[in-house]
């Protein structure tokens, strides 16, 4: 078990990393996130105002496992936190993370100083899902990770816009309006061999169905047509498909047992 020592973290301003940590008077191991904000910020003023998005993307046969922090308004600085299952704690801090009722949350601070809060573990539910999905995967170096985190940021950053991204799309909402509108109202050009499956949903608009990437293994050992999801018309074309069995793929986020999350944006009612 790797245990870091609280002195030897050391972040850049915007940088924010994990890792297993002693707290408490106990010294009990806990997954820990660490924060260096580029402004000043007080942590406990925060304590109850972080807000916390999390999803599952895939990226050149990667699973990137993505939780995310902002601070309110007032500061509003988003921190990104990547994870990787396949490394020698990997699996344990997936299992530490899908049981902690508690994370602990260290801000560097400009002086050097890291201090201290602990907040209700809001990750707890969604990586206590990820792992059947894990465990399935095929091991990827740390250098296909790190490449597969630059590729996708490459297209997903600024982080603000990330954070968009990472706003849900649920699968309830997902319903055809009664006047079911169609190709000839939309404004925009949808290539010809993705025409057929165009859909006008409800709360999302204008949409493609597509299958999500990382259930490309699933949809090829299966029926792709059962592993189909709509998604925002410019969510699909910004981020480019491929097709396997006729049917269109396409590296959006997507969270198990929630659906897709696209780009507030990027939705064409």
């Amino acid at each position: 078990m790797d245990i870091h020592g609280l002195k030897e973290v050391h972040l850049v301003p915007g940088e924010s990393a994990h890792y297993m940590v002693t707290v408490g008077s106990g010294n009990e191991v806990k997954v820990a996130l660490f924060l260096r904000p580029i402004e000043p910020i007080a942590p406990h003023a925060i304590r109850a105002k972080l807000h916390h998005r999390a999803g599952l993307i895939k990226f050149n046969d990667v699973l990137l496992v993505l939780t995310m922090l902002r601070t309110p308004e007032n500061h509003d600085e988003v921190f990104d936190v990547w994870w990787n299952y396949h490394t020698d704690t990997g699996p344990l801090e997936f299992e530490m993370l899908a049981t902690q009722e508690s994370l602990p949350i260290f801000f560097c601070m400009s002086n050097g100083e890291k201090e201290f809060i602990e907040i209700d573990n809001a990750f707890q539910k969604f990586f206590a899902q990820l792992t059947q999905v894990m465990e399935r995967t095929q091991p990827w170096t740390e250098v296909a990770f790190e490449r597969a985190v630059r590729g996708f940021c490459a297209q997903a950053y600024p982080k603000h816009q990330l954070w968009d991204s990472m706003e849900l799309q649920r699968e309830e909402d997902l319903q055809p309006p009664p006047d079911k509108r169609g190709l000839e109202h939309y404004q925009g050009i949808i290539p010809e061999e993705l025409r057929a499956y165009y859909t006008y949903m409800a709360d999302q608009g204008h949409c493609i169905k597509i299958i999500p990437s990382m259930l490309e293994e699933s949809a090829r050992n299966g029926n792709p047509g059962e592993f189909l999801h709509a998604a925002p018309v410019k969510t699909v074309l910004r981020c480019g498909i491929r097709w396997i069995k006729g049917y269109p793929v396409a590296p959006i986020p997507y969270i198990p047992g929630h659906g897709l999350a696209v780009p507030p944006d990027d939705i064409e009612l």
